[in-house]
């Protein structure tokens, strides 16, 4: 039975995560995209492989900052020290935090630190980082969590296990360079239930389980985008082809932040 938003019946909690987590699963860019799939089966170039990274990395820096913004907007103490434990993991100690992590990845695919964090983006890279930061900064925390826990950490697992076998069949980025995507398989596998439980506590009315909804959508059309862009730019088309905006020049320095 597919979720009806026009209902004004509150499905009991269980059956509304079930019908969240199907929805989260059908067609869903990180596991669906062409793109991705391209990626997956090994039939990207290196060149390739380091556009998508180098895009990438503009979402990979940025779960410190939704983390803050869910802490803002939990509702309770259980809540914060949860989220706090997520945001304290993805910094980790100097070199050791998953931002740092995905800077390796890039280097490892021959990458310097300046050009992962100076590479100009996509259209669809800069409506994703802003979606994405939106739902996190600006919705309350089970919203986001659902957003980004019940959609975003638990595809991650199969994404990461998907690549790393990839990785293993064609692509031979070195263990170190692969080691955000090895973290994150074993990682997100249990942060995806603090989101869950988040849901299951508070998604009890129907005005709720309908904004979580919206948010878990909003989050697969973003990387879809995201996924489109890539696509088009470095899959099919000539990158240079299509609009990059570099921070500093199209977007504000410290993007996606807004100048003060």
């Amino acid at each position: 039975m597919p979720f009806d938003l026009a209902s004004p019946q509150a499905y009991p909690a269980p059956e509304f995560l079930e019908l969240l987590k199907a929805e989260v699963h059908h067609q869903n860019a990180r596991l669906e995209h062409p793109f991705v799939r391209l990626l997956f089966d090994g039939e990207l170039s290196l060149d390739q492989v380091r556009g998508w990274a180098k895009q990438d990395y503009a979402l990979k820096r940025c779960p410190t900052w939704w983390n803050a913004g869910r802490l803002l907007n939990s509702p309770d103490l259980a809540t914060q020290r949860q989220v706090v434990h997520s945001l304290v993991e993805e910094l980790g100690e100097e070199g050791g935090g998953h931002t740092e992590m995905y800077l390796r990845f890039g280097r490892a695919l021959g990458l310097s630190e300046e050009e992962m964090e100076g590479a100009p983006l996509l259209p669809g890279t800069v409506l994703a980082v802003d979606e994405l930061m939106a739902i996190n900064r600006d919705r309350p925390a089970v919203e986001a969590l659902a957003s980004g826990s019940v959609a975003g950490e638990a595809i991650n697992v199969e994404f990461c296990t998907r690549f790393v076998t990839a990785n293993d069949r064609v692509y031979h980025i070195d263990a170190d360079g692969m080691e955000w995507f090895a973290e994150h398989i074993v990682a997100d596998a249990a942060h995806s239930s603090l989101g869950e439980r988040l849901v299951l506590e508070q998604a009890t009315t129907k005005e709720v389980q309908n904004r979580v909804w919206d948010a878990v959508v909003r989050s697969k059309a973003a990387y879809w985008v995201f996924f489109e862009g890539l696509h088009q730019a470095y899959g099919l088309g000539d990158p240079a082809a299509y609009p990059h905006y570099g921070r500093g020049r199209d977007l504000p320095a410290h993007y996606p932040f807004a100048p003060g």
